[in-house]
């Protein structure tokens, strides 16, 4: 008997509080029915990360949105391929985001990090949505993709946009499509003569003049650059803010042992879980335990709901500095993992041990929720930072 969830992944009330509608489908069983929605879910830990690695029988290439509109108009890109053509592109955008190129990022980014730190060591209230956590990845790594002037001032939006858009076509999907035209359109009008030299979007460019990318790919994949990058890295650390100010001792216990900054970054990936989860088409029968999804249905594929799995993680909603859980699949799991993992990690770990040497006392008040069909995570969080 198949099993069904009737409530709305998508409705005000879920993307504002998931979590009861996470376990009731992880209760449901291994793969839940959604009529409202006409998808199916998969929500618990070993599933999900087996339907990631199922990318022969779940594919990406028939577009990853929850909705047909988006998943017919799918641009060339590396989160909408699959198989050869999948890891052809990605094994071009993923070079410089590699741990080794990282490394010679390292210390730009460990400056960067040590002194915004230390402008906010002051204890008055800032919004450490838009002053901390999203400073690495808007000012280095915008720089760093090397896009124009006009393509930097509109990263975030478009990025905000993109993510909503690969929702529903609710109010907030609807009202992103003239963003997601703006991006598109951009991208297709993109001239090399409009990207820093040297710069990760060049490097597109460079790969297709020997012939590793189409130009059409080669444009198409700035997009790679500029949607995952920003809102997904920026959310899991305001979280991870939020978490290690409102967790009674977790702080004081991270300056005791800086070591475990790693540790904490893996867990506060997996609790943050930016995004919520992305679909994937059925090309022909995919049994999840006692269940079987039809060929030809779409998989909504809930990363943030396998991150809390009572089956796998003990005590999942409790945060737990030390628990370091490293099979977490907040970045994904499998050949579609989150290209910028490395440098989302590393700008994470480097402003927390910042945080680590020049602050005493964090404090938080509370936060201001962002509405959107994919991501979730805060607007803005009032904080405070006392100096060491």
């Amino acid at each position: 008997m198949t099993a069904i969830f009737s409530g709305d992944l998508y409705a005000r009330a879920a993307l504002r509080d998931p979590l009861p509608f996470y376990r009731e489908i992880r209760e449901a069983g291994p793969a839940v029915f959604m009529p409202r929605r006409k998808m199916w879910a998969i929500g618990r830990f070993d599933d999900v990360r087996a339907a990631l690695k199922a990318d022969d029988v779940l594919v990406s290439s028939q577009g990853v949105a929850a909705n047909a509109m988006i998943n017919g108009a799918s641009s060339p890109i590396t989160l909408t391929s699959d198989g050869e053509t999948h890891m052809r592109r990605r094994r071009v955008l993923i070079q410089p985001v590699m741990p080794k190129p990282l490394q010679n990022l390292r210390p730009r980014l460990e400056a960067e990090a040590q002194a915004l730190v230390a402008r906010h060591a002051n204890g008055e209230t800032f919004d450490a949505m838009a002053s901390v956590a999203a400073h690495l990845p808007v000012t280095v790594v915008a720089e760093l993709v090397g896009l124009n002037e006009k393509g930097r001032a509109r990263m975030l939006k478009w990025a905000a946009a993109t993510f909503n858009i690969l929702g529903v076509l609710n109010l907030r999907g609807l009202m992103s499509i003239p963003l997601l035209m703006q991006l598109q359109r951009y991208a297709k009008t993109l001239d090399r003569s409009e990207v820093v030299p040297g710069g990760w979007a060049d490097r597109l460019f460079d790969a297709a003049e020997r012939g590793e990318l189409s130009r059409a790919e080669a444009k198409a994949m700035v997009i790679d650059y500029v949607a995952p990058a920003l809102d997904t890295t920026i959310l899991a650390t305001g979280h991870m803010l939020w978490l290690l100010a409102v967790t009674p001792g977790a702080y004081d216990a991270l300056r005791a042992a800086p070591d475990l900054v790693p540790s904490v970054v893996n867990e506060a990936v997996r609790l943050a879980s930016p995004v919520r989860g992305f679909t994937r088409a059925a090309v022909s029968d995919y049994a999840v335990g006692d269940a079987t999804i039809p060929a030809g249905a779409r998989v909504l594929v809930l990363y943030a709901s396998a991150n809390r799995d009572e089956r796998h993680y003990a005590e999942p909603d409790r945060f737990d500095i030390a628990r370091n859980p490293r099979n977490h699949v907040g970045w994904g799991h499998g050949a579609h993992s989150c290209v910028g993992m490395h440098l989302a990690r590393l700008e994470m770990e480097l402003v927390l041990a910042s945080l680590v040497q020049q602050v005493s006392r964090l404090e938080a008040d509370r936060p201001v929720f962002a509405y959107n069909n994919v991501l979730q995570g805060f607007k803005k969080l009032p904080m405070r930072f006392y100096s060491a």
